[in-house]
């Protein structure tokens, strides 16, 4: 698993052996970052159900300034701050070891409002709603964010306009397939 882009470009991250460890594909994670542009350059990324931690790892490459990583299993977790000391990046990186359903009132102790959030839950499970309504209860967000939500491409999240924070709505503001996977673009209208 190698990052693609930036100035980590081509280094490979740690990753416990032996794990069920599902990374976002090397042609996924490049078009996410394509479609990004310039709008990673000084966000602040948040990387939940993190794995092996690629993701939040390619951002940083690419320009973020900082990252929080979400990761319930602790192997994983100790990974990602191996790779973040092998990086030299750990004054950026913040690791969070929890089940992303109980993270937001930790994650939000801290005052962080993220640009940019990714995640990967497992597949067919449900938690893109839960997601969506963690970040925007605990005033997670940025202004200007954007939510990215990788997904099944048959299992399809749709807000209809439910979350709502102070006359703004969060709704889906693009959707991309990339063969079985999907990503679906959250932002506040």
């Amino acid at each position: 698993m190698r990052i693609t882009g930036g100035q980590l470009r081509g280094r490979s991250v740690a990753c416990p052996d032996g794990l069920d460890v599902r990374p976002t594909s090397s042609k996924v994670r490049q078009a996410f970052f394509n479609i990004l542009g310039t709008r990673i350059d000084g966000a602040l990324f948040l990387d939940l159900f993190a794995g092996s931690g690629l993701m939040g790892f390619e951002a940083l490459s690419r320009g973020a300034r900082g990252v929080t990583f979400v990761e319930e299993n602790k192997a994983q977790a100790t990974s990602i701050k191996k790779s973040s000391v092998i990086f030299k990046v750990p004054a950026e990186a913040d690791v969070v070891i929890s089940d992303v359903r109980r993270v937001w009132p930790h994650i939000a102790v801290t005052g962080a409002k993220y640009d940019i959030v990714f995640a990967d839950p497992p597949y067919k499970k449900g938690y893109g709603k839960q997601i969506l309504a963690g970040l925007v209860e605990y005033k997670l967000l940025a202004p200007d964010s954007l939510v990215i939500i990788e997904h099944n491409r048959d299992d399809l999240i749709e807000v209809d306009n439910l979350i709502e924070v102070q006359d703004a709505s969060l709704v889906k503001v693009d959707y991309r397939e990339y063969g079985k996977s999907a990503l679906s673009f959250f932002s506040f209208d």
